[in-house]
């Protein structure tokens, strides 16, 4: 499992958790973590494509049988849903990260790890709305005719991601090498023809993260068509921003 992170940050992984820098180009290394800018990579476009470099470096330059993805902040959790994982959290202060070995057991009957659905908007909007009142519609929809072009068999599901109100969040996933490598051809040919169509020079810091907000639909929509057979997580934040309000949300469901 590699830890996305593009800081120093300050949480005891457990076994088989690796940090990976990203944007190692440019971001400062003081702990010496293994850097997305070595071999193959786009270390230079972190600022667009996010943990998507640390992704692409993986795909390129890692030869392990299954490969995953979490944040620095972010990780899966073997409770039973985010009620619980919250709980945990409030009584201990230190969720606990679910093991490197009992991901391996789950991909003895499943083909992919992602998280747990959440609601894009609290079920207010689609899929679709949400990106349209968040982001450039228009990239979005760049993104669909390029899917059109190149694999026109995606289409239909692309169509039915976007019309839920719920997804799977953050390019979070755990994966046999083999699936992973085929997600990653798909959708890095997506996303390098979209880069060549779009100019977000205009776009704000937030915005000009385009890449990863885009491939965050996109693995809803692999999953979606690809016959796979897939276990979803919770996943919680480290960093509790959530923490107020939580509470009561809890002692309501108990």
């Amino acid at each position: 499992m590699y830890v996305i992170t593009h800081k120093k940050f300050e949480y005891n992984l457990s076994d088989g958790y690796t940090p990976l820098l990203v944007g190692a180009d440019f971001n400062p290394n003081p702990m010496g973590y293994l850097c997305d800018n070595t071999g193959d990579n786009i270390s230079s476009s972190n600022k667009s494509f996010c943990e998507l470099t640390g992704m692409y470096w993986l795909w390129k330059n890692c030869t392990d049988r299954y490969i995953g993805i979490s944040h620095y902040r972010r990780y899966f959790s073997d409770k039973p849903n985010l009620n619980m994982v919250r709980l945990e959290a409030l009584l201990s202060n230190a969720p606990r990260v679910i093991s490197t070995q009992k991901l391996d057991s789950y991909l003895e009957s499943y083909d992919w790890i992602v998280p747990q659905e959440e609601a894009v908007s609290g079920d207010r909007l689609t899929v679709y709305e949400q990106f349209s009142d968040a982001h450039n519609i228009e990239d979005l929809e760049k993104a669909k005719k390029i899917i059109q072009k190149l694999y026109p068999e995606y289409i239909e599901a692309f169509n039915e991601v976007m019309t839920n109100t719920k997804m799977s969040k953050f390019n979070m996933l755990y994966t046999s090498k083999k699936q992973y490598d085929n997600y990653c051809e798909w959708l890095f040919k997506i996303l390098f023809s979209l880069e060549k169509q779009t100019d977000i020079s205009t776009y704000d810091e937030y915005q000009q993260r385009l890449y990863g907000f885009i491939a965050e639909r996109l693995l809803n929509v692999w999953i979606e068509k690809n016959d796979v057979k897939v276990k979803k997580l919770p996943v919680f934040n480290t960093s509790l921003e959530n923490r107020h309000g939580v509470i009561d949300k809890i002692k309501s469901k108990f």
